[in-house]
Formats: C-alpha cells, sequence, structure tokens
C-alpha cells in the first residue's frame, strides 16, 4: 500500500496544474478559453526551477514575461496585456494566492493490517520567500520539481546518478534528439537535488538543536560532495564523448543538436560547481551557527507593572524629561514588524475595514495625479547595431576583447555614441557564460578564457577570446581552450 501512497501523492501533486483547465472556465468576466493552461503552468514552474540557484529564488516580472510569451504564441491574435493577464493568473493559482498558508492538501490512506488510516499530504508548488535584496523571490518546491520529471518520492541521487547513465548511453550511441530530452531532465535532477539539499541546510540554520553534526550534517555532507564528484566526472565524460563524436559525424544537425546538448551540460556543471562550494562551507557555518544559537543568552521575561514601575514615576516628571524615557519604552515594547511579502486575506482585511470617521471636516482633500514612469533606456538602439556589427568580425580563430574594446572605443568617437565599449565588454561577458546559437546559419558565437589577462584602463580580468562559426568548430575550440587550461 506505500506503493500506492505514493501513486495517489503523484495525482494530488499533478491536481492543481491540471485544474487550471476547468477553472478557467469559471472566469465568466474572461473569455480564455483558447489558452492551454497547463502548458503555461508548466512553463512557470519550469522557469521558477532554472532561474533559482541556492542562494536566491527568481523573479516575479521574470516569471510574468516567460509565460506571457508562451501565451502570445498559443494566441497571437489577442493583445499583451491579456497576455500577461493569463501570465499573472497562472502565477498566482500556483502559488495559491488567496489561502493563509498557500498549502495543496490532498487526503490519502493506507491500509496495513486489517486498518485503514487517512493521511492529510500538504504540499506547495512555488513558494514565496524573501531575497537577498529584502523583496519576494519564487523558489520552486521539490514536489513542483517531481512534477516537471514525473516522480514523487524517490531517492533523488538515485534518479540523478540514472539520468546521467541515460544520457551518456544516448550520446554514445548517436541519438542526440533523445540526448537532448534526457539532459534537461538530468539538468532538473540537478535543480532537486540542490534545493534537497538546501532544504536540510536551511533546518540548521533555523535550530542547531534539531540537527547531530556526525549524524546528520558531517554525514550528508560527505554523501553530498562525493555525489557530486560522480556527477562531475560523469558529465565531463560526456561532454568528451560528444566532442570526440562531433569530429566524426557527417550529419547536418547533428551541430545544432550538440551545441544545445553542451549548453545544458554547462548549466550542470555550473549548478554543481556552485552546491560544491556551499557544501565545503557547512563546517563554518554549523559551528557559527553554534555559537550564534548556544551561546546568547536567554531573553528576560521579567514583566513590567505599569502603574507602579511606568506611570506613577513619569508623572512626577516633566514633559520634557518623561518623553524620551516613555519613547524608549514604548521602541523596546513594539514587537517585530512582519515582512515585507503581502499575503492577500491580510490585504483584503485591512481594505474592508471601514475607515474611522473624522471628528471634524478637515476641508477639501484633492487626490494627487501620478503619471506613468518614463522607462529610459541606457544604451540606444544605435549603440546595440553598432555593438552587433562589430562582433559580427569574430572569426573561427577568434579576436580578442582587447581588440573589441579599442575598436568600440574608436567608432563611439568617430559617431559621437558614448560608452558603447561598456556596452561590449556586458555583451562579451554574457556571451562567456551563454552562447548565442544561430539556427538558420548553424553558428554559433561565444566567448572563452584562456588564461589571458585584459590589458585595459576600464576593465580587468580575462581579455576573453570571442569565436563565431559553425557550431562543431566552435564546440572543437571550447574543448582544447578547456584543456589547455587545465
Amino acid at each position: 500500500m506505500l506503493g500506492l501512497a505514493a501513486r495517489v501523492k503523484a495525482l494530488a501533486v499533478a491536481d492543481p496544474v491540471l485544474d487550471l483547465e476547468r477553472r478557467k472556465l469559471l472566469l465568466t468576466s474572461r473569455e480564455w478559453s483558447g489558452y492551454q493552461m497547463e502548458e503555461l503552468a508548466l512553463t512557470a514552474i519550469d522557469t521558477v526551477t532554472l532561474k533559482m540557484d541556492f542562494e536566491d529564488g527568481a523573479r516575479h516580472e521574470d516569471i510574468v514575461a516567460a509565460v506571457a510569451r508562451v501565451a502570445r504564441l498559443q494566441m497571437p491574435q489577442r493583445d499583451r496585456d491579456e497576455h500577461t493577464d493569463v501570465a499573472r493568473w497562472i502565477l498566482d493559482s500556483l502559488l495559491n494566492v488567496g489561502t493563509v498558508d498557500r498549502d495543496f492538501s490532498h487526503v490519502y490512506g493506507i491500509a496495513a493490517n486489517g486498518t485503514y488510516t487517512a493521511h492529510c499530504f500538504s504540499f506547495k508548488l512555488l513558494r514565496e520567500v524573501s531575497g537577498l535584496d529584502g523583496r519576494p523571490r519564487l523558489r520552486a518546491s521539490n514536489e513542483a520539481i517531481a512534477v516537471l520529471v514525473g516522480a514523487v518520492d524517490l531517492d533523488i541521487a538515485s534518479e540523478q546518478v540514472a539520468a546521467d547513465a541515460k544520457l551518456e548511453a544516448l550520446v554514445r550511441r548517436g541519438r542526440l534528439t533523445d540526448a537532448h530530452r534526457a539532459a534537461e531532465m538530468a539538468l532538473r535532477r540537478t535543480v532537486q537535488y540542490t534545493e534537497h539539499i538546501r532544504t536540510r541546510l536551511e533546518g540548521m540554520r533555523r535550530d542547531i538543536r534539531s540537527v547531530d553534526w556526525v549524524r546528520d550534517v558531517q554525514r550528508m555532507q560527505t554523501e553530498a560532495l562525493e555525489h557530486i564528484e560522480d556527477r562531475i566526472n560523469a558529465e565531463n565524460t560526456i561532454k568528451d564523448n560528444l566532442v570526440r563524436m562531433m569530429e566524426n559525424s557527417t550529419e547536418d544537425t547533428t551541430p545544432t543538436q550538440a551545441a544545445e546538448l553542451f549548453a545544458i551540460l554547462e548549466e550542470c556543471l555550473r549548478r554543481h560547481a556552485s552546491l560544491q562550494a556551499n557544501l565545503q562551507e557547512v563546517g563554518e557555518r554549523f559551528r557559527a551557527e553554534q555559537e550564534r544559537q548556544s551561546f546568547v543568552p536567554p531573553p528576560s521575561r521579567s514583566h513590567v507593572a505599569l502603574e507602579r514601575q511606568l506611570l506613577e514615576p513619569a508623572l512626577r516628571l516633566s514633559v520634557r524629561q518623561a518623553y524620551p524615557l516613555l519613547d524608549r519604552y514604548a521602541t523596546a515594547a513594539t514587537p517585530p514588524h512582519r515582512p515585507a511579502i503581502i499575503y492577500l486575506p491580510d490585504l483584503i482585511t485591512s481594505l474592508m475595514t471601514p475607515a474611522a470617521e473624522p471628528d471634524g471636516d478637515d476641508g477639501l482633500i484633492i487626490d494627487p495625479e501620478f503619471g506613468d514612469p518614463d522607462d529610459v533606456s541606457i544604451f540606444t538602439d544605435e549603440q546595440y547595431t553598432a555593438v552587433e556589427a562589430l562582433l559580427e568580425q569574430a572569426s573561427p580563430d577568434g579576436i580578442r576583447l582587447s581588440e573589441l574594446l579599442d575598436a568600440a572605443r574608436r567608432q563611439g568617437a568617430t559617431t559621437g555614441q558614448h560608452h558603447l565599449d561598456h556596452l561590449m565588454a556586458l555583451h562579451v561577458l554574457g556571451l562567456f557564460g551563454a552562447p548565442r546559437y544561430t539556427a538558420d546559419h548553424g553558428t554559433v558565437l561565444a566567448a572563452l578564457a584562456d588564461g589571458s589577462e585584459l590589458d585595459d584602463p576600464l576593465f580587468a580580468g580575462h581579455d576573453l577570446l570571442v569565436v563565431h562559426g559553425p557550431a562543431a568548430t566552435v564546440l572543437s575550440a571550447c574543448h582544447d581552450v578547456e584543456e589547455g587550461a587545465a
């Protein structure tokens, strides 16, 4: 019956996504029948999963924009405002806005020893948390990621090993179409494993007494580091096999698929490296939390007799003497403020509370009128066009960032376009993290770091090599640069 319960949980997790199709028909004020809501919901979950990292989550506006783009593809005849409204409705539904705890719940039972026991399975798909800057951010739960990969209550590490093994077998056999789907699945498993580790470390931060260093933290750290090392070795092996296969392949579609596979594997390696760095700091964090939580003196719980200790002494003082004392007491007695994240039930309660009647006529109150803020771009369209034209000069042999910066400054001085070199530096830095693939020509524009230092009066770091050419040639150059750097 435990297997049956796991399958019931899997159905329960998928139910809020599938229920969106039924709920859109109940929106009598809107005609949204043409949108495929479950596809938009999965797009939202997928985008949050790929944008969040160990330290921070995804921004609301990024998720709304990603879902609105898919909605525009589904219903191109509708206007942009409707696509945005649909995206916001999808996001609010996945957050379960309108409930106090924002949990989805489902009742299931387990039959054992002739008895049937009912249990309540509570879960979230997306969670709102406070970001590093204090603003709300979105994180996908393990249950939400399970919707994408199609499994609940499975060992994540074992599933990740299986996903990498499947991907390696498909690459070795040259089945790149199937390998692309397997690589996307492996990436989601990587994100799910990172979230699993982050959640366990979060418990240590909340209460150090709830974990044991030897039994819980150290064991988890050792197992996770060994698992990550195995995954990094496996994914590097898959990359090497992919490069060798590209060198011997004669298929026209292989470079495109290989470039996409290569980008997914690079993202997996980046996330594993980030998780590895955080795990190596667990010992220091544990000791810091132990010192912070265990050696702080307990708070004083003595009560104040307001009349005898506060009111009577204050009445004996003048206003000038009593005010600072009462002000300090009021500050200390005020409870902590709630987080900046606004929940809909609290907001509705505040809005529905009648305003207090004024004691007298305060005169005419004029409501101010605010105009729409101007969205001023730092760089002009002409500057973007000029930088793209300079990047097109890159060849398979490559051109240095220093040369591109000099060319941008010369052109900026000639045409009067200021900060053209700053825009060039931003473009090249973006190409280093995410190569640009052009499907029409089968070419890749990328920036590589081969250890050369940048000699520039404004910028510092690596003198990146910008290469532009067929996907197979660029992938081979990436591999050669990585071997040279190693």
